[in-house]
């Protein structure tokens, strides 16, 4: 491998940051591997070098915003209990906006549980209709055939009384006998 070649890892071990921060860089920056072997990237020294200096010099800021944080740090205890009791109010006045919320969200539960429970009777007795309408249908059905037995029954009855009328002769048919 080349001693001019750096891989993500080396690069951030040198920077003393993460590999993942280093990756963010280079994304962010659309930087690319000069070289990829297996499923390591390796970059260019000249490439390597401005990420290290990027970080370091990211590195020097925020150890000097430190180093003015400690000297404001004695005075600003009143600040920080400041600022502590506005995160307090803050996250109060959000509890009780998600309070509310939930009370809204129980509310269309009960409405929406209130619906379904209306839908499940009309269910319920437009079934029972339904179970009606086809007894009534059955014996409408029975009915008929019962009343189409009958005149069924009459037919051949007449039927009958016609083949005796045809049997009697001219005489009996016409004195009734």
């Amino acid at each position: 491998m080349d001693t001019d070649l750096y891989s993500r890892a080396k690069i951030a071990e040198q920077a003393n940051v993460s590999p993942q921060k280093v990756y963010r860089y280079l994304k962010d920056n659309n930087i690319n591997p000069v070289k990829k072997i297996s499923r390591t990237d390796y970059f260019s020294k000249e490439d390597a070098q401005s990420i290290i200096d990027f970080f370091r010099a990211e590195n020097e800021s925020i150890e000097a915003n430190n180093v003015d944080s400690e000297k404001d740090k004695q005075g600003s205890e009143f600040d920080t209990y400041t600022l502590l009791k506005n995160q307090i109010d803050d996250l109060n006045k959000e509890l009780s906006k998600l309070h509310k919320r939930l009370e809204s969200k129980e509310g269309e539960v009960s409405e929406l549980h209130t619906l379904l429970s209306q839908e499940q009777q009309l269910a319920r007795t437009e079934q029972m209709k339904r179970i009606e309408l086809e007894n009534a249908n059955v014996q409408l059905i029975e009915t008929r055939n019962a009343d189409s037995d009958e005149k069924d029954r009459r037919i051949v009855e007449l039927e009958n009384q016609l083949a005796a009328e045809k049997n009697k002769g001219f005489f009996a048919k016409l004195f009734g006998k």
